[in-house]
């Protein structure tokens, strides 16, 4: 998080995300004078707001996740689907992987090297490994490990593979 923002509340921090990706309305200078007046924001602050609204226009970002948390960003841009912008962090990884099962409902998702991310029925993060001649059998289930998960990928897996699993998602019945 930029160190301007790190002083202000979580509503207030709320509000500002609010502006940012739904007040497509107001101009630059309307904004200015909001954030001044009523969220009680430092010039300097207002104007690094500002300055983020462009990374705004067209996308959905995770929770979290937008330019105002995290220099890198995980959004959802209807052309072109979930896009990155640097590398992720585990959380943020494990964020996506959720947000795309949750959208399809007793599906896994295939990751690299023969293995495959599900939700269980209490809807906690797994994975366990796939078998293309057997599709649905599951076999031991297992939590993903932060231990297993470096600069951006899982071991055993490239950073590009890991990437494409999410930007390129392949669903598992």
């Amino acid at each position: 998080m930029n160190p301007l923002f790190t002083n202000l509340t979580p509503l207030t921090l709320e509000n500002i995300e609010d502006q940012l990706a739904n007040n497509d309305a107001s101009s630059d200078e309307e904004m200015f004078d909001f954030l001044l007046e009523e969220l009680d924001l430092t010039a300097e602050q207002a104007e690094a707001v500002i300055a983020l609204r462009p990374q705004y226009i067209g996308r959905v970002f995770l929770s979290g996740n937008s330019p105002l948390y995290q220099d890198s960003t995980v959004y959802f841009d209807p052309a072109v689907g979930i896009s990155l912008s640097g590398r992720l962090t585990e959380y943020q990884l494990l964020e996506v992987y959720r947000l795309l099962l949750k959208s399809r409902p007793g599906k896994r998702l295939q990751l690299a090297n023969s293995l495959c991310a599900g939700l269980n029925s209490k809807g906690q993060l797994y994975w366990t490994t796939y078998d293309p001649a057997h599709p649905k059998a599951v076999y031991e289930v297992y939590s993903f490990d932060k231990l297993q998960f470096d600069d951006g990928h899982w071991q055993g897996e490239t950073l590009e593979q890991t990437t494409a699993a999410i930007q390129r998602p392949v669903f598992i019945d």
